[in-house]
């Protein structure tokens, strides 16, 4: 595996014995204290606003870092549902059928697309 690398053995030895950085050892400690101010949330928050309350809670990080640590740990704030404007497009929404869902498509060039406005 080190010649597929174009590591030393000498090399990859001393890597896997070397202590964790301590930039890992940060991001470790802010995983909690991101996670405690998403779940405060209700999982809303996305990483403009957990490092926003972080800020506030004297935490000094950096929203980049913030959105890092949300994205390696799978964090993500849940997306905000459709709401409908006025009363009756719920209605019109329900009424109109969806003819793509019980079609079984087998070939190329089955069923085409387009957008009628112009």
């Amino acid at each position: 595996m080190c010649r597929l690398y174009g590591v030393t053995r000498a090399g990859y030895y001393a890597w896997r014995e070397r202590p964790v950085s301590a930039r890992v050892q940060q991001d470790e400690k802010l995983k909690p204290q991101i996670e405690r101010v998403y779940k405060a949330s209700g999982k809303t928050y996305g990483s403009p606003r957990v490092y926003r309350e972080l800020r506030k809670a004297g935490v000094a990080v950096g929203e980049n870092r913030i959105a890092r640590l949300m994205r390696v740990h799978g964090i993500k704030a849940r997306a905000a549902l459709r709401s409908y404007y006025r009363v009756n497009m719920k209605r019109f929404y329900a009424a109109v059928p969806n003819r793509t869902r019980g079609l079984k498509l087998c070939r190329a060039d089955q069923v085409w697309v387009g957008d009628i406005n112009t």
